[in-house]
């Protein structure tokens, strides 16, 4: 059985064009913001901008508030305890977890968040969490 592959991507430092760009290169049909807020202080990547990007350029676009990480205000002084608090998070609402296999269903997709190094981002968790539950699921940083 061939794997499955679920990427994941960070805007740190990217234009909407760079980003859009990394995401058709890879083949990816859909995006599945995994921000808990889809806002941003950079223009172009609040959710409602990045919608209609993606939707130009032929990407599915679906934020899920859900699979967010409520403790990453910490992040900076303690990204090992905030990423630690977010897998105990998930582990408590598998429910989250359940909606994001889901959104992710049928469609070649990424995860999106603003972090660029996925080790520093909740991103990296979320996928981990993706892979114990599908062990067929392969994860890609771009």
């Amino acid at each position: 059985m061939e794997r499955r592959v679920l990427f994941t991507i960070g805007y740190e430092g990217r234009t909407v064009d760079a980003l859009v760009l990394r995401l058709r290169e890879a083949a990816v049909a859909r995006v599945l913001d995994v921000r808990a807020s889809a806002r941003s202080p950079r223009p172009g990547f609040g959710g409602a901008a990045l919608a209609r990007a993606f939707a130009a350029a032929g990407l599915e676009y679906a934020h899920l508030p859900a699979v967010g990480n409520p403790f990453h205000a910490g992040a900076a002084k303690d990204l090992a305890g905030v990423l630690a608090r977010y897998r105990e998070h998930l582990a408590l609402h598998p429910e989250a977890v359940r909606a994001l296999l889901d959104a992710a269903a049928g469609a070649r997709v990424a995860l999106l968040c603003a972090e660029a190094n996925p080790r520093r981002c909740h991103r990296s968790v979320l996928a981990e969490r993706l892979g114990e539950v599908d062990p067929d699921l392969s994860v890609v940083h771009l």
